[in-house]
């Protein structure tokens, strides 16, 4: 865990040294608010290094995390913008069976000791009729903007555990930031990253889970959804052989041009790439990458272990296609999850051009 460490904090100080030197990225130039970017970024570093303080630290306090088993873990996956959102919250309804990461735990509080900090100081909060919590709720509304349009974003909601990455400098989202890095778009297809690298990576987010159903997950399956783990997938398998896989797929046009819409308000965040034609380019190519990976996980799958799920099907007929897929997988849906699929209809909106 040291080496990972010392590796993503390292990463972190080239991206933005390099980032700060005139000319040296096309994609991303020294526009006034990309300036404003990298004046900010420092801070962004700084969270990193309080994040790792605190994964040593449950070295120290919280060991036994290390022997929770990891049982039958679900990874909801596939192509992004392609229902993987939609599926997981309303798997997350289940919470009898499933447990899966909210938005504050994988932002905040990626290490037990964090999140103990956080709960002991929420409940102190709820005594004063929480001011904090308000406050918190509203600066989320506020900075999530654009966002919300896309992909809502609430502290207490299901969230995608890419988040999780950030302090080992893996979260796709910092493609965005950085797009020059071969590092951060070699996560996006894990297999051309090196032996070596893959492993620690993968010990990383093993370790994030471990410490997740030490936390508030026992006796309960861990429920994932991250939509760049498409390349991930025989990796997982490998290291959960238990593991349940729900994929999600679109038409890859349709789902490049919704790619594409969605990384708008990211890029305008971060002030990279100007005419977005780089980041099309990029993601056409991890976007090809993934589609193929799929298909030959999907070739290799055994019965029960995985579920495809077509956004365009699951536009028209959400409740028998989400039963149907659990059927497949031979997972028994409690009470909530149930009702909850009872009051799923058709929705042929989109919000994207």
């Amino acid at each position: 865990m040291l080496l990972l460490c010392l590796q993503s904090l390292a990463r972190y100080l080239k991206w933005w040294l390099r980032a700060l030197r005139p000319g040296a990225n096309p994609s991303a130039p020294l526009t006034w608010r990309r300036i404003l970017f990298l004046l900010l970024a420092p801070l962004l570093l700084a969270v990193q290094v309080f994040h790792w303080l605190g994964l040593f630290l449950d070295e120290l306090l919280f060991p036994n995390y290390r022997k929770v088993k990891i049982e039958a873990p679900v990874f909801i996956t596939g192509i992004p913008r392609s229902g993987t959102t939609f599926v997981h919250r309303t798997l997350a309804h289940d919470s009898m069976q499933f447990t899966t990461v909210s938005t504050w735990e994988a932002a905040l509080a990626p290490s037990i000791s964090a999140r103990k900090i956080i709960q002991l100081a929420l409940a102190l909060d709820a005594k004063l009729g929480s001011p904090f919590a308000k406050i918190m709720h509203a600066l989320t509304a506020r900075a999530a903007g654009d966002f919300n349009q896309i992909h809502a974003v609430a502290p207490d909601a299901p969230e995608e555990d890419y988040l999780w990455l950030l302090p080992a400098a893996s979260s796709l989202i910092l493609l965005l930031a950085f797009p020059d890095s071969r590092y951060l778009a070699q996560t996006a297809a894990l297999d051309t990253l090196p032996l070596s690298q893959r492993a620690r990576l993968l010990d990383f987010y093993e370790a994030c889970i471990r410490r997740h159903l030490y936390a508030s997950g026992k006796g309960r399956r861990f429920l994932s959804k991250n939509a760049a783990f498409a390349s991930w997938c025989p990796a997982l398998r490998q290291r959960f052989p238990d593991a349940k896989f729900l994929l999600c797929v679109r038409e890859p046009s349709e789902a490049l041009r919704s790619q594409l819409s969605s990384l708008a308000p990211a890029r305008r965040l971060f002030g990279t790439d100007p005419s977005g034609q780089i980041t099309a380019r990029l993601f056409e190519t991890i976007f090809k990458h993934n589609y193929e990976a799929l298909l030959r996980f999907l070739k290799n799958a055994q019965p029960g272990e995985v579920a495809l799920i077509d956004q365009a099907d699951l536009r028209n007929a959400p409740k028998p296609l989400l039963s149907a897929a659990l059927q497949q997988l031979r997972i028994q849906p409690n009470d909530p999850l149930r009702k909850q699929l009872d009051q799923l209809t058709a929705n042929h909106q989109t919000q994207h051009r």
